[in-house]
Formats: C-alpha cells, sequence, structure tokens
C-alpha cells in the first residue's frame, strides 16, 4: 500500500538515495557513465535538507512510502527560469522521481497527481516542466496525462558540468 505525505527534512536521505537510483536507471545510456556513477548520495541529501528547510513561498515535496520507506517523491513551486517566472498563474514541476524497483506500478501516476494538487494548493492554475529531451519514458509519461510540448527547448547543466538538453511541456491545472 503506497502512502503519499508532505516531505519533511527528516525524509532528505531518502530522496537522495531514490534520485540517485533513478538517474542512474534512467539516464543510463542518455548522460555519461562517469556522471552517473560519480553521483554523490551526501551532496543530494544536503541540497534536499536545505531544501526541505528553508521551504520557499509556494514550493512542495510530496514523497510515495511503501511501509515507511520512500520509494518516491515529487517537488513543485514557482517556475526557476527567468522567462517564466513573470507569470503568477504558473508553478513548475521540479522533480518526479521513483525508485526503479517500484516503476510502472501506478505510484509515479499517484506522485504526478499529488504533485499537481500542491500546484493547485499554491494557487497556480497552469503548469510547466523540463524533460530532457532523449527521455522517451518520462516524456510517454507526461504526454499521457496531459502535457504538451512547447516548442521551447534550453541547455542546462547538471552534475559535474553535464550538458542537458531539455524540452518545455506544459499543461492547465482545471483537469
Amino acid at each position: 500500500m503506497v502512502e503519499l505525505r508532505d516531505a519533511t527534512q527528516a525524509d532528505a536521505h531518502a530522496i537522495a538515495i531514490v534520485l540517485v537510483r533513478s538517474w542512474r536507471a534512467a539516464y543510463r545510456g542518455l548522460l555519461p557513465d562517469d556522471v552517473l556513477d560519480g553521483l554523490s548520495v551526501p551532496d543530494r541529501e544536503q541540497f534536499w535538507s536545505d531544501v526541505l528547510t528553508t521551504r520557499p513561498p509556494h514550493t512542495r515535496a510530496v514523497v510515495a512510502t511503501i511501509e515507511g520507506t520512500v520509494v518516491g517523491f515529487a517537488a513543485t513551486g514557482p517556475p526557476l527560469v527567468q522567462a517564466d517566472r513573470a507569470d503568477p498563474d504558473l508553478g513548475d514541476l521540479y522533480a518526479l522521481y521513483l525508485a526503479p524497483d517500484v516503476w510502472r506500478r501506478g505510484i509515479g501516476t499517484q506522485l504526478h497527481a499529488a504533485a499537481l494538487d500542491r500546484l493547485r494548493s499554491c494557487g497556480f492554475t497552469r503548469a510547466g516542466l523540463w524533460v530532457l529531451d532523449t527521455n522517451e519514458r518520462a516524456l510517454r509519461f507526461y504526454l499521457r496525462r496531459g502535457w504538451t510540448d512547447t516548442g521551447r527547448s534550453q541547455l542546462d547543466r547538471g552534475p559535474g558540468g553535464v550538458e542537458l538538453h531539455e524540452r518545455r511541456l506544459r499543461r492547465d491545472l482545471s483537469d
């Protein structure tokens, strides 16, 4: 049985583990192996501990647990890209990751719905997200859930300075 709840600072370590495991599985073949192998749970834990401690306005994080163990998480908030910040009705899905051993069990769908609910609770009426343009699994997941491609793209920098070519997706939050 999956339970969803708001993340706390005490979840930072578990979130970091899920993130590193998910990246290593989902992005193998899409990003260099040395970048994936070099991902650091302590670094990610520190990042999430800071985020969950400071909680900038209108940011939310939700975790999915099975028998008390965090198996996935999603994070939302105001857009991080300057070009999108001018729109007060637009919120972003920053992250949605699951431990690879629970993929394809419907947990991602539950987390996605909870993340959209968090955006709505902050007053956002539309949502955006950035997705690695070669991540076909994620693109299929989002497109099946009502997201559409905006035609925008960006080059972001990931761990180790690796280039992340990303596409912008959007969806209305009224449905």
